[in-house]
């Protein structure tokens, strides 16, 4: 098989994939799974493992096709039709789910499961060949012979994510299109040794001292007790107690995130949250940055206007895999 042959059907399956995707209704990332289902992420990894959800392996790890999923868990029956398919490949048991089927009068076997055709999928999953993953992905027609794609080789690029539901679509799986276009770049560059790489990253990295990161002006203890217009013993006691969040400057100096803070009291629940984070510098970047489980705010501006139990909830929610 040529180069050209590969590039063409490695090309072919991510265009495959796109569509399967866009079918789906995009993906879900684990913590989002596990929101739904209500479990801790562990179990959805768990779940993963023994074959009772779809997952699509990409360059950000598994993620999970939207359509296996409704707002009150996973569709009805999915454990059980998943559980007797012999098809073991990911892609290939989402591209099964989708694709409409005569024994179903051309429903595909989800439509089946949501008309509540549990028996008849299953009778499908458990009557349908086990495939060889590296062999066959179909797809849609393409020039001369590529009829197959080659499964394995077609995991590197990933498909697109979304944090919320199910988009309604309005072109059906055998909708194919004809003359997709696909746009290559120049390839890899060069091979260069150990030493000229080193080299050349040193040309382009940049240290970058910012605090950005932390949203909030960052002052030393001296200043941040003079803010405050507190002792130093009660800004130490508050770090003891980890009622507020100071960072490690230097061996000598801690800082302290200012908007931690408000009528010169820490805000109320910090302590709560912090806890569920290995280290103050996690604890503060998840604080500042805008979560869904906190009405698309950021947690502490949450906290803030006084909704402690969701900030918390959210604050366990985030960390139940670790």
């Amino acid at each position: 098989m040529t180069m050209s042959l590969v590039d063409e059907l490695i090309a072919a399956g991510e265009v495959r994939k796109a569509e399967l995707v866009e079918l789906a209704g995009g993906l879900y990332m684990p913590s989002y799974v596990a929101a739904i289902l209500k479990v801790p992420e562990q179990l959805v990894e768990q779940r993963r493992k023994a074959g009772e959800l779809i997952a699509v392996e990409t360059g950000q790890g598994y993620r999970y096709p939207a359509c296996q999923f409704t707002p009150h868990g996973i569709v009805t029956g999915l454990p059980e039709v998943l559980a007797m398919m012999a098809i073991r490949h990911d892609w290939m048991r989402l591209e099964w789910l989708l694709v409409p089927d005569e024994a179903l009068e051309g429903l595909s076997p989800l439509e089946a499961l949501k008309a509540g055709r549990l028996e008849d999928v299953i009778d499908i999953a458990r009557d349908h060949e086990e495939q060889d993953p590296t062999q066959v992905l179909s797809t849609e027609d393409t020039s001369g012979d590529i009829t197959t794609l080659l499964a394995d080789d077609l995991d590197d690029e990933a498909p697109r994510e979304v944090e919320h539901g199910p988009q309604s679509l309005n072109r059906p799986l055998d909708d194919t299109r004809k003359g997709v276009l696909v746009m290559k770049g120049s390839g890899l560059g060069p091979l260069v040794s150990l030493e000229e790489g080193k080299a050349l990253l040193d040309e382009i990295t940049v240290d970058d001292d910012s605090t950005d990161w932390a949203a909030s002006e960052l002052l030393t203890a001296d200043r941040m007790v003079e803010e405050l217009s507190i002792s130093a013993a009660t800004l130490d006691l508050w770090r003891d107690n980890g009622t507020v969040i100071a960072f490690r400057k230097d061996a000598h100096e801690l800082v302290y995130p200012a908007r931690q803070f408000e009528h010169s009291r820490p805000i109320e629940g910090l302590d709560r949250v912090a806890g569920y984070f290995p280290s103050p510098e996690e604890a503060w970047e998840w604080l500042v940055t805008p979560n869904q489980y906190t009405d698309s705010a950021a947690p502490i501006d949450r906290l803030r206007s006084g909704h402690i139990e969701e900030v918390v909830r959210a604050a366990e929610g985030a960390n139940d895999y670790q």
